[in-house]
């Protein structure tokens, strides 16, 4: 008999949402994270209202929903009765978590934490258009609650701001998002063991091909953690649960760090046919050993997260291209038993901060991760200081680049950085920013920001450029609007109030600030006959300030 089944099928957005309501959907350790900001939320609305594709929704029910697979996971939404079956979201929470936030006035609550669109969609029936404003349109969700949920009492609020001509069309306009189809797939296991695992991760991999990739080590370590029992799994439960309070961070760099102070190599965490036999070896160890352990560990993670947020500016995993470069740090300071920063002189923060932009931005543990951090963890035992070069050295072995080169930054006028392929540059530009002091033109420095108040803005508006610029190829169309040097990190209300506003029309009241961003003060250069001198002019400047903060790791 087959121990895994795929079957795909059409559902209505209506019926997704009363599914959703029973409370069978969990979100798996590595599908926590809800980063869409307003502009994906509007752009997910924009493409249901259009009939345009979002994708598939991956869904995995298990054999049994009473056994508890992942200890991590967490409810899609809180809901007070307890489902008779399980679904786990393996791929499509951010689409889902978007729906249910349009349905709910903007905010759930997951886990008892509120989750909210701080700036709502809107509708405007003249212009036919969604905004990210409180003040333009209609709120979104109260259009859905008078036309899809039948509320009278909102509907006879919406229809005293809908001009009488548009009334009809408004209605049907939003109706459409209640009979979208949304094709699901769903796995269904009637076994899980490691082969199971196996399998899902190669169908994972095939169904969606052009996502982001959910490979076998995050569904293991997701699932299979159900095989950790007793105090063991309750100090990986406690100390991934404040890592994630802190930092948003994944599962899989606290087992791989924690895992690997109990003497495992990396290949022994990650592979599924040795994890089982492994935890059956770190469970052997005394509850004081573990005990002592696990607090070191603890002291470490969390001074290599005070390190990013001191050095960097980075207060969440969200900015983060790859969070296994943390392995490392946190090794560092677990084999050197250090307690404070203070105790770190200028020549180690200065190697750790330099190593730490180059393998993220390189994404040099994309690959061979295992391999890679076995190397690089022995070389850090066996050093007094961090040792920078050793590990270049490494990368160098492996073919690695250990520079970040002029034409490197410049293919980020080749790509849509709001993409996943992207996040690389928005981190470079993140931490570029915060080092030279860049506030967020309210006069707040982004270092002193969370990550969440932030908006990746668009210096030229999309909404602009898209009226303005017309190549025949669509994805060039979206790369010269999303592009590098078109992208720069604002607060929200800014760039709410901004909104579609050509540059010459906005940049002026706020060039003090606007100029640390390496806007230029020429303002020749906000008209869209400029616009690309305007975005290699960024180019370059992001390029040699970066040169001039972070020294020779830059070519």
């Amino acid at each position: 008999m087959a121990k895994i089944t795929i079957d795909v099928k059409d559902k209505r957005i209506e019926t997704l949402m009363d599914e959703v309501k029973s409370g069978k959907f969990r979100l798996p350790s590595f599908q926590r994270q809800f980063v869409w900001d307003e502009d994906d939320i509007r752009d997910l609305i924009d493409s249901i209202i259009n009939n345009y594709p979002i994708g598939t929704i991956i869904l995995w029910k298990p054999s049994n929903a009473n056994i508890e697979l992942d200890p991590f996971s967490k409810p899609l939404i809180d809901v007070d009765q307890r489902p008779r079956e399980i679904f786990y979201v393996i791929d499509g929470q951010q689409r889902l978590t978007s729906l249910l936030l349009l349905f709910n006035d903007w905010k759930i609550k997951r886990d008892d934490k509120e989750i909210k669109c701080e700036i709502p969609i809107s509708y405007d029936p003249k212009r036919k258009r969604l905004y990210k404003s409180a003040r333009k349109g209609i709120d979104l969700s109260k259009l859905v609650k008078a036309f899809c949920l039948q509320d009278i009492k909102v509907l006879n609020e919406v229809m005293r701001q809908i001009p009488e001509k548009t009334l009809k069309e408004t209605g049907e306009k939003i109706r459409r998002i209640l009979i979208y189809p949304i094709p699901i797939c769903t796995m269904e296991t009637f076994d899980e063991d490691e082969e199971t695992f196996k399998s899902m991760a190669e169908a994972f991999i095939r169904i969606n091909r052009y996502g982001v990739r959910i490979g076998n080590l995050e569904l293991m370590l997701s699932f299979l953690a159900g095989a950790v029992s007793g105090e063991l799994k309750e100090k990986i439960r406690d100390l991934y649960e404040e890592l994630y309070n802190k930092f948003e961070i994944d599962l899989q760099p606290v087992i791989r760090f924690t895992f690997s102070n109990f003497g495992l190599k990396q290949a022994q965490i990650s592979k599924v046919d040795q994890f089982k036999r492994n935890i059956r070896k770190i469970s052997e160890y005394s509850a004081e050993e573990t005990r002592k352990i696990f607090d070191k560990c603890e002291k470490a993670m969390n001074l290599t997260l005070m390190l990013l947020e001191k050095q960097l500016g980075i207060t969440s995993s969200r900015l983060l291209p790859s969070q296994t470069p943390l392995i490392p740090i946190s090794t560092y300071f677990h084999h050197k038993d250090i307690d404070s920063l203070d105790e770190l002189d200028d020549r180690d923060i200065e190697s750790i901060v330099k190593w730490f932009v180059l393998v993220s931005f390189n994404g040099y543990y994309s690959s061979r991760t295992d391999t890679k951090l076995d190397k690089d963890i022995v070389v850090i035992k066996e050093s007094s200081y961090f040792p920078l070069d050793k590990l270049l050295e490494n990368m160098k072995s492996r073919k690695a680049k250990v520079k970040i080169t002029d034409s490197d930054i410049k293919k980020g006028l080749e790509i849509n950085v709001l993409r996943s392929q992207g996040k690389s540059y928005l981190f470079l530009l993140y931490i570029i920013l915060v080092r030279k002091g860049a506030d967020d033109w309210t006069g707040v420095l982004l270092r002193s920001r969370k990550f969440t108040e932030l908006a990746k803005h668009h210096i030229f508006p999309k909404e602009y450029l898209e009226q303005k610029i017309n190549p025949e190829d669509p994805d060039t169309k979206e790369i010269l609007i999303n592009n590098l040097a078109n992208i720069t990190f604002i607060h929200k209300d800014i760039n709410s109030e901004i909104e579609d506003k050509p540059p010459h029309e906005y940049l002026k009241e706020y060039i003090d600030s606007a100029k640390k961003h390496f806007i230029p003060t020429d303002n020749t250069l906000w008209r869209i006959e400029q616009y690309d001198t305007f975005l290699n002019y960024r180019i370059k400047q992001i390029y040699s300030t970066g040169k001039e903060i972070f020294g020779d790791i830059f070519e």
